[in-house]
């Protein structure tokens, strides 16, 4: 039997759609064109001629289609069908959004399988059409760098352009971040295979830029300029940047950054704040307004008018911090100590509880000690941190330092960076530490941003932060994708203010003991205990000792101690009602501050150790509260006096009085109890349990009388519905108060007649130690530049290395747009525009009949002459080497040197030809006769 035929109503359908289509071409199409569509998608459509949006709707349509088919086959090749999880390739998915089957690949075999929330929701949203603006808020450690990363490597298609002009651009407040995303983006974009644009039936690819993939450039400080030169030379297309060195870059460069098509701001907050200012502003003064910006951070306001400096046009806010503001596999622990003592707590925090080995015995010398050379691309060394490694934050480069030497004094082997460390050695720093070398890292917020190291699980606020947004970048080093972290803090009684807004921040209760078992209590509170005092006691005499034996620590100490001053003075305040609730705190015995002797802190009572730890604990204030509630008959009046004696007589008659003021009150209670009904004092023969504090304030209204009856449906509070966690995201959270006094004034007098006054007044000059006029900018013999915004820099930034570098190099940089330089990005070592090759055929040098090896060479040269059947002739000034006849001497197309000049070429050969004619018309210096003529 044949095959079963379809009914007639379907074959009418496909007459008249064919019928149509055609009938819509023929008008349409001349001889020599075809229509490609039905080959593109596979199946017959059916769209209007004069309407291109909907062709090109179709044809997106179609090729999103297709890749997501692709990137199916990709996934099964890579990981084979039986090992697919249920729902990898469906909603949600890397291959349900429509990326490219190379990227889809590169993603797979680095181990991403599922995107996570903020990947979801801005990867398809950056790569619609038309571009679109985001702002991106999420936890630290959720996969921010990779939801912008994926959508560019996407959108520049994957391969090198030839036009001279970066693409795209991400500025980065820290150097380490930029490293890291910069290798990050390499490996994304590896596996692009070299061979996507070219059509079927085209020969070979004969242009050596044709396959190129994406370049990507580095611009942070510490290195050379004449390095950054010429990379910006060799046409990076994609440039990551700290804006202080692009911005001096742009400005002794002239770089033109109109070419510039995606925009990426990550850790906005911190980039967006005083420091950057004035480098951010001339910087987006030089982007085209055409651009797509994107805006990433963990802690973003809501409102961007902190923002609104950076050009976005209606964006797209994606916020994921509803849920959780930290990871909710962090566990918090905070110790309440004194700062006398902190170095002492610190030591026993990292020797009792961590358990961080002394040196770097856990490190095979082996593995380390010589980098063998491997095969392929993986040249980097392996990767390998421990489970017990630690990151320790500090105030300042002088915290650093001191604690650095105390640790390394006690026997740890330590790692440091702060921001005025040089880029060298901040690199081998951090590489020690990755690596397992050693196994302490203390650092400043530098390292507080984006930053990932693989299984680092412990995290210490050596100085408590001042402000929630600080906090969480810090903690955020830890517990990343999906692993377990602690964050041990340190608070003294000034700081505790700072804790009690990063509880409203979190919204999180404030403990000093935990009743439950495990580490849940740890997750959804913040517990506040102290360390053992003996412990601590013990510690102290051992820090003595160490200074004994390293004399540099009481010098370090006394200059950490001078910074600390200066730290506190430039340090934020909290708000008024955290330091109405910390010196409550303080009086409160229930609360395990330092200095109190209520008991230790719970998380170091856990384990085998920890519960006989605790059953002394328990006897131990159980002999407390037998001491605290002993009442002595007599009081120090009566002591050793008689019965006679006058002041036993008064305290006689005082405790009397007392007495029956106690029996009246007690009586009075037993009346208003007898008043009241048999049923509401005993329930169902059960006791009556009275309502705590909490459930009352919770009924009733005690906090003030004179605000009268509120009714709970009507009443409308001052404080807007998540004012704490706005103010934990704001910028200005933790400034000082002339900061924040700025935005509040409101002077009422003429601006013009301020401005004038300002610019008569005088202002004292630290270095010319007198009074100068103006403001102060440029008056210690800072002479300064005016940029094309209106911007003043200091005339340092236009230098003229530049020019010296060009001069020396004898390159030229085309403009945006043009071509890039012949040869660039060729070789990796010398000059970026080495053009030039000597092509002079020169004739050997006779030989020397004197010289000792005359008879050899003259055996070598028969022997040679007798192989290619006759002598030998020198073609070129590299013996071996025939000359190839024809025009391009052999060459490919792409290898032929252009004869199209460009304008800078142009220009340059006009100029020359200028010296020329007016070098040949100056009258010669000779006196009389001119030289040379008879």
């Amino acid at each position: 039997m044949g095959p079963p035929k379809r009914k007639r109503s379907d074959d009418a359908d496909d007459e008249d759609h064919y019928s149509e289509v055609s009938a819509s071409f023929e008008q349409a199409l001349s001889e020599d064109e075809i229509d490609i569509s039905s080959a593109l998608s596979g199946k017959k459509t059916r769209f209007s001629d004069d309407n291109d949006e909907d062709f090109d709707g179709f044809l997106q349509e179609s090729m999103a289609k297709r890749d997501v088919k692709s990137g199916t086959e990709v996934v099964k090749k890579a990981k084979g069908k039986g090992k697919i999880v249920k729902g990898e390739l469906g909603g949600g998915s890397f291959q349900s959004m429509g990326l490219h089957p190379s990227l889809l690949r590169s993603l797979t075999l680095q181990g991403y399988r599922i995107p996570t929330p903020i990947q979801r929701l801005s990867i398809p949203a950056l790569l619609a059409n038309p571009p679109r603006d985001l702002v991106g808020m999420a936890r630290t450690g959720s996969g921010k760098s990779l939801a912008y990363l994926i959508p560019l490597v996407q959108r520049l298609g994957g391969r090198h352009a030839t036009t001279f002009g970066a693409r795209a651009l991400i500025l980065i407040p820290t150097r380490e971040l930029a490293l890291q995303i910069l290798k990050v983006g390499k490996e994304l974009a590896r596996g692009w295979h070299s061979g996507a644009g070219e059509h079927a039936g085209d020969k070979e690819a004969e242009d050596p830029k044709k396959g190129q993939s994406l370049r990507w450039g580095l611009i942070v400080g510490g290195e050379g300029l004449d390095e950054q030169f010429e990379m910006i030379t060799n046409n990076p297309d994609i440039i990551i940047a700290t804006p202080g060195r692009l911005l001096h870059l742009a400005v002794e460069m002239n770089m033109d950054l109109k070419s510039i098509q995606y925009v990426v701001f990550d850790e906005a907050d911190r980039l967006f704040e005083m420091g950057f200012e004035t480098a951010l502003n001339e910087i987006i003064n030089r982007l085209p307004p055409s651009r797509q910006t994107l805006l990433f951070s963990a802690t973003l306001p809501k409102s961007l008018v902190d923002f609104a400096k950076a050009g976005l046009q209606e964006p797209k806010l994606v916020r994921l911090d509803a849920e959780s503001k930290i990871s909710s596999d962090l566990k918090m622990a905070f110790f309440s100590v004194k700062q006398v003592e902190k170095e002492a707590c610190l030591l026993a925090l990292l020797r009792d509880v961590i358990k961080v080995p002394f040196g770097s015995d856990h490190v095979k010398p082996e593995e380390y000690g010589s980098e063998k050379k491997r095969k392929g691309k993986s040249r980097h060394p392996e990767q390998f941190t421990a489970p017990h490694q630690t990151l320790i934050f500090v105030a300042t480069k002088h915290h650093v330092e001191f604690v650095t030497n105390l640790l390394a004094t006690a026997g740890y082997a330590v790692s440091h960076i702060y921001g005025s460390l040089d880029q060298t050695a901040r690199t081998f720093q951090m590489d020690q530490f990755r690596r397992g070398i050693t196994s302490i890292l203390v650092v400043t917020d530098v390292a507080a941003r984006g930053i990932d190291i693989p299984v680092l699980e412990n995290v210490v606020n050596y100085d408590f932060p001042q402000g929630a947004r600080v906090f969480v970048h810090r903690v955020g080093r830890t517990a990343r994708a999906g692993r377990q972290g602690w964050a041990w803090s340190f608070v003294t009684n000034s700081e505790l203010p700072y804790l009690l807004d990063l509880q409203l921040f979190l919204g999180r209760p404030l403990k000093n003991d935990v009743t439950e078992d495990g580490d849940r209590a740890y997750i959804d509170s913040l517990v506040l205990g102290t360390f053992e005092r003996s412990k601590i006691d013990e510690d102290v005499e051992y820090i003595r000792a160490l200074e004994d034996a390293n004399h540099s620590l009481p010098t370090l100490r006394d200059v950490m101690k001078r910074g600390h001053a200066l730290y506190e003075r430039s340090k934020g305040k909290a708000s008024p009602p955290s330091y109405k609730r910390a010196k409550e705190m303080v009086k409160d015995p229930k609360w395990l501050l330092a200095g109190s002797d209520s008991g230790i802190h719970p998380v170091l009572l856990r384990g085998a150790e920890g519960h006989q730890r605790r059953v002394l604990e328990e006897a131990r204030k159980a002999l407390l509260r037998s001491v605290n509630s002993f009442k002595p008959s007599e009081t120090v009046f009566e002591i050793g006096t008689k019965g006679n004696a006058t002041n036993a007589a008064l305290m006689k008659e005082r405790r009397k009085a007392l007495s029956r003021s106690a029996q009246r009150a007690l009586a009075s209670t037993s009346t208003a109890v007898q008043d009241a009904p048999e049923a509401e004092l005993v329930v169902s023969g059960k006791d009556v349990e009275m309502a705590g504090e909490e459930e009352i304030a919770a009924v009733f209204d005690t906090s003030s009388k004179k605000q009268g009856y509120r009714d709970s449906e009507f009443y409308m509070s001052h404080y807007q519905k998540g004012a704490e966690t706005e103010k934990g995201y704001s910028l200005t959270d933790g400034a000082t108060f002339a900061q924040q006094a700025q935005n509040a004034t409101f002077d009422l007098t003429g601006d013009d007649g301020v401005a004038g006054r300002q610019k008569r007044q005088m202002n004292w000059d630290k270095k010319k130690k007198r009074f100068v006029k103006g403001d102060g900018v440029g008056a210690d013999n800072v002479k300064l530049v005016t940029t094309e915004s209106g911007t003043k820099l200091p005339a340092t930034y236009r230098s003229g290395r530049f020019d010296e570098w060009k001069a020396k190099t004898r390159v030229a940089l085309p403009k945006v747009g043009e071509a890039e330089n012949e040869g660039v990005g060729r070789r990796s070592g010398g000059a970026a525009g080495q053009r030039f090759r000597h092509n002079t055929v020169v004739a050997p040098k006779p030989l020397d009949k004197l010289h000792v090896g005359y008879d050899r060479k003259v055996r070598q040269l028969k022997k040679r002459e007798d192989v290619t059947d006759g002598p030998s002739k020198p073609t070129s000034g590299r013996p071996g080497k025939a000359k190839v006849g024809g025009r391009y001497a052999g060459k490919t197309l792409g290898r032929v040197k252009s004869e199209l000049k460009t304008s800078e070429q142009i220009r340059k050969g006009r100029k020359v030809m200028e010296n020329k004619r007016a070098k040949n018309a100056r009258p010669s210096r000779g006196g009389g006769k001119k030289k040379g003529r008879r």
